[in-house]
């Protein structure tokens, strides 16, 4: 361990799990009621989970699947995207966006986020904009630090907004998870919400959710001779489990912005960096560090020895999947090679958030 690296030895510390869902009495309660009564397929509880979700954020259709995955499928395919159609997106952007793109043969053009950002800078995605004009460009949250876009122009190109990592949020100036023709929420385990596994589609266009609907199994829309439906339907006893979490909600984002704020607290009594622009208004949904003159592996050991489990930002950026020549992504690839995400959930005690903070002091 380098020397800059101090800290001092504490004696039988518990583990602190990097993350652990934020499940209840409630949520099982929901769950086991389905399973008792046999709600094994897609029926009336994934029709109230999608009718919650459109009320509680104010959107006229919701259209609920199984995995992330599926719902970027389901959103290109909406969209026409189509063989060789360009898509814009992040080095940082979720990983099954870049996944759908493979799957229907488009051409994704990355971008790097930037300096002391965790998103692409608004200048350089303009630019991208006009040289490419892609069919589709994607935005995301990334970490629950809130991206406006509303000073792009767009023009023709079509606009997915991933907003997973700050579904609830509240902003004077954004309006969250409505700034394109299209929105995705994850609902997988380590995001703020969760089905086990699944993600929302959202939009106010009904000719979009209908072209979306019309590509997904169920029993609401007939099947188009030599076009097939994809198997990607919620199931009840996940859609219960969601409508609990989503009724408690403000209930975590409001614990997870009091975690977040003696991290804040600790960074700026450090030398570390973290790239949270407007604390007020940030879900950190994750809380990603920086140590600068450290590797990575140097600041994991430390973290390991004192009994905190932390992840790398994200398992591995955009730009390493497409082969990309690294010096092209230089502050996504710095963020990759130097953070940690902090463990940032509602079932850390109170001992646990101040042990975490003391540790980033501790590192000098």
């Amino acid at each position: 361990m380098n020397a800059e690296l101090a800290y001092r030895p504490v004696k039988k510390q518990t583990d602190i799990e990097f993350h652990k869902p934020t499940l209840s009495r409630e949520d099982l309660k929901g769950v086991l009621e389905c399973l008792v009564l046999e709600h094994l397929s897609t029926g009336e509880i994934v029709e109230r989970f999608e009718k919650a979700f459109g009320h509680t954020f104010k959107y006229k259709h919701t259209i609920s699947v199984n995995s992330l995955t599926a719902a970027y499928h389901l959103a290109f395919l909406g969209m026409g995207v189509g063989e060789n159609d360009s898509v814009l997106l992040s080095s940082f952007s979720p990983v099954a966006a870049l996944d759908a793109i493979f799957f229907l043969r488009a051409k994704p053009i990355l971008v790097d986020i930037g300096k002391n950002s965790f998103h692409p800078d608004l200048e350089v995605l303009q630019a991208k904009l006009t040289e490419f004009n892609p069919k589709v460009m994607l935005i995301d949250h990334a970490f629950g630090s809130i991206f406006d876009v509303s000073k792009l122009n767009l023009g023709e190109t079509l606009l997915i907004e991933d907003f997973t990592d700050v579904i609830g949020a509240t902003s004077e100036k954004t309006a969250v998870g409505k700034q394109g023709t299209l929105g995705i929420c994850g609902l997988s385990a380590e995001n703020l919400i969760t089905t086990g596994n699944g993600a929302m589609i959202v939009t106010q266009n009904t000719k979009l959710a209908e072209a979306i609907r019309t590509q997904k199994t169920d029993n609401s829309t007939k099947r188009s001779l030599g076009f097939p439906k994809f198997d990607y339907s919620l199931i009840d006893y996940q859609a219960a489990l969601g409508i609990e979490q989503l009724s408690k909600l403000g209930v975590i984002l409001e614990r997870q912005r009091k975690i977040a704020i003696a991290y804040l607290q600790a960074v700026q009594s450090s030398r570390l960096e973290t790239y949270f622009s407007n604390p007020s208004e940030d879900t950190f949904q994750k809380f990603p560090v920086l140590v600068p003159g450290q590797s990575y592996e140097e600041v994991e050991r430390y973290f390991k020895s004192i009994r905190v489990g932390t992840k790398r930002v994200v398992e591995e950026p955009l730009h390493h999947i497409l082969e990309e020549n690294n010096s092209q992504f230089p502050n996504a690839e710095r963020l990759f090679q130097k953070g940690h995400l902090l463990p940032i959930y509602p079932n850390l005690t109170k001992d646990n958030v101040q042990r975490i903070a003391t540790s980033l002091r501790r590192i000098y």
